[in-house]
């Protein structure tokens, strides 16, 4: 049997109203591609998320997995390694971010001890000629001869009792200091930013000296898919995570995703329009489930056997 005018007309005619149809609800969504979520502004206090920093309203896919930020009272935090950090600054077009303890912030003697560490796959800490302070805890004054003035010591309030500590920068340890801080109970080492770390170098340094010291913090540069970012951003894109691996680098352009920068003919672009073909009839008329399309959990394990303690 030959097939009729009509059906042949609808297997023509099919295939063109699709295309239409999707094309015009795509105009109507797309506001929800990662392009546009991701060019949005999220500030917390007066930091403003770029890449490769995500969290509170930033989508993690806008973002790198390891770098998700915290919002509390309007101040941005980084934790890494139980430790968290307050964002003091954060300038994107040199890969910088300044963060200082947030547990050393009101006193010396936080109720758990860390040392300032960081992941070594995603910062540079040691371009800036910074230094790292050293706090002792709980030593044993009784000595008959203490090798440094009183402008290194301060007082801890330990279950109503006080005990004493000292400071000092741990690169000028003396081999007889050394031996002072061997009867300390603990100690931690600090990174502090290069011009406090030259005033804490001079003799009878205080406490006041180190105060400001953890309250400036220090800096580290972020190494994570920065050529890459700078690729994308060249091209007129924004970087993000690919939607089927957060672990990927994406770049999202006006016109598709791609692998590295919006005029790579090799990107995912085929893929992220399969997967908006099929959103725009189910989500699109709830922008929260359509944001959800392009979202990939990031719980998934890390590998923390790349960090090193700063010394």
């Amino acid at each position: 049997m030959k097939p009729s005018i009509y059906t042949s007309t609808v297997r023509f005619a099919f295939p063109v109203i699709l295309t239409v149809v999707v094309y015009f609800h795509a105009i109507s969504c797309q506001e929800t591609r990662p392009f546009d979520v991701c060019g949005e502004t999220v500030q917390c206090g007066d930091i403003s998320l770029e890449y490769p920093f995500w969290g509170f309203d930033r989508p993690a896919y806008c973002g790198h997995p390891d770098f998700q930020l915290t919002c509390q009272s309007n101040v941005p935090l980084l934790s890494y390694e139980s430790v968290n950090y307050r964002v003091l600054d954060m300038n994107t077009s040199t890969h910088t971010i300044t963060i200082a303890r947030n547990d050393l912030r009101a006193n010396f003697c936080p109720q758990f001890l860390y040392n300032t560490s960081y992941n070594s796959t995603l910062f540079n800490g040691h371009i800036f000629g910074q230094r790292n302070v050293s706090l002792f805890y709980d030593c044993n004054t009784s000595m008959p001869q203490i090798p440094l003035g009183s402008t290194y010591q301060f007082t801890c309030d330990v279950n109503g009792s006080q005990t004493d500590g000292y400071f000092f920068r741990s690169d000028i340890i003396t081999p007889g200091m050394a031996n002072f801080f061997a009867h300390c109970k603990n100690h931690i080492d600090v990174l502090i930013n290069q011009p406090w770390a030259a005033r804490l170098g001079v003799k009878h340094a205080t406490t006041d000296y180190l105060w400001s010291a953890l309250w400036d913090g220090f800096q580290l540069q972020w190494t994570a898919n920065k050529d890459e970012c700078n690729q994308c951003i060249r091209s007129n894109g924004r970087c993000g995570s690919d939607l089927t691996s957060t672990h990927l680098f994406a770049c999202y352009c006006a016109n598709g995703n791609f692998r590295l920068n919006c005029n790579d003919s090799n990107g995912s672009r085929g893929k992220l329009f399969s997967n908006l073909v099929v959103g725009i009839f189910t989500f699109c008329s709830d922008k929260e489930p359509v944001r959800r399309l392009f979202e990939t959990p990031v719980n998934g394990p890390k590998n923390h056997n790349s960090r090193i303690l700063v010394t």
